[in-house]
């Protein structure tokens, strides 16, 4: 059954990926004399439709967001709309019931149209306490979090409570699934942002409560793993980091647990190299999934070029950057 379902799907993906941007392509971008050379140099690309209706270069992300919502349509119809892809579709959903429960009149600006749920739908949906389309997941932490901002006037209960379901959500739906890939990607997820957390608020300087209140479960490193290194020194939190799955954040030495910048790059390269073993899965969803993260990772590649065109940064300060290609 699986390798009748997906085979035509996966055939359309092996096409696709050969169009995805490779790393020497997003290097020659980097290097653009500016931010007029870059778009002339997507609308040579799958971004060409996207780009050909821009009134203005600065007008870009319109054209990224675009093209992101044309393939995460396509991978959702090629995977009718399985459950193993759309727990990461909903990540864009998630984000628009964060800001529609901070929205005081219910009815806020900026909502992402690349989930799998219309936003105007839920703006009404949630205006109207009519949950009942949602899943139960949700459907408790939309409640939870209103009743957690009433009492606290605080907006990242909202964030917290939201994440907590969305991950609960990901990691129940992935170990009933049928990849074992896709769900060890998701237990990934969980301990790197675990790990993300941990550094951001050494950083800042705060209390390990914080920890506590935004970590999330379900993951291989436990709460009181970062209990024990909380007060430890860089040098020796980079040891513990080294005997885990997760030395290969240290791939620069300890410039990833004391500079946010560099541990989000090694951050996103770690969960592209684990979903890139998609590409040898025949028959399976892996392909599909591996695909859309792929697109959304050469967006974010693009993003980051766009944006350091836009305000000027040298071609050196764009480039450290750049994260992975999946090509």
């Amino acid at each position: 059954m699986r390798e009748r379902n997906f085979a035509y799907a996966v055939g359309r993906i092996r096409a696709l990926e050969t169009k995805l941007f490779d790393r020497a392509r997003i290097e020659r971008l980097s290097e653009a004399s500016g931010l007029n050379e870059v778009i002339s140099g997507l609308a040579e690309s799958e971004y060409g439709p996207a780009i050909a209706n821009l009134k203005d270069p600065a007008q870009f992300e319109n054209a990224l967001n675009a093209e992101l919502a044309r393939v995460i349509k396509l991978v959702s119809d090629l995977a009718d709309g399985a459950s193993e892809l759309m727990v990461f579709v909903y990540r864009y959903d998630l984000l628009n019931l964060k800001l529609i429960l901070k929205t005081e009149n219910g009815n806020p600006t900026g909502l992402s149209r690349l989930g799998n749920w219309d936003p105007d739908w839920l703006v009404q949906k949630l205006n109207e306490n009519d949950l009942t389309d949602l899943p139960e997941v949700f459907r408790q932490a939309i409640n939870r979090s209103k009743e957690a901002f009433k009492a606290t006037g605080d907006t990242q209960e909202i964030d917290r409570i939201m994440d907590e379901a969305w991950f609960s959500y990901g990691y129940q739906t992935l170990k009933e699934g049928i990849s074992s890939l896709l769900f060890n990607w998701w237990v990934a997820l969980i301990d790197l942002t675990n790990l993300r957390t941990f550094i951001r608020l050494r950083i800042i300087g705060s209390g390990f409560g914080e920890l506590q209140r935004f970590f999330v479960d379900n993951g291989t490193i436990n709460i009181d793993d970062f209990k024990e290194l909380w007060d430890q020194t860089n040098e020796k939190i980079a040891v513990w980091l080294g005997n885990t799955n997760y030395s290969k954040l240290l791939a620069e030495g300890t410039a990833s647990i004391i500079s946010l910048t560099q541990l989000e790059r090694e951050y996103d390269n770690f969960l592209l190299d684990l979903i890139a073993s998609a590409k040898m899965v025949a028959l399976g969803i892996e392909p599909l999934v591996g695909y859309l993260l792929a697109k959304e990772n050469e967006v974010k590649l693009l993003r980051i070029i766009l944006v350091g065109k836009a305000n000027q940064l040298t071609n050196p300060e764009i480039k450290e950057r750049l994260r992975r290609a999946y090509a």
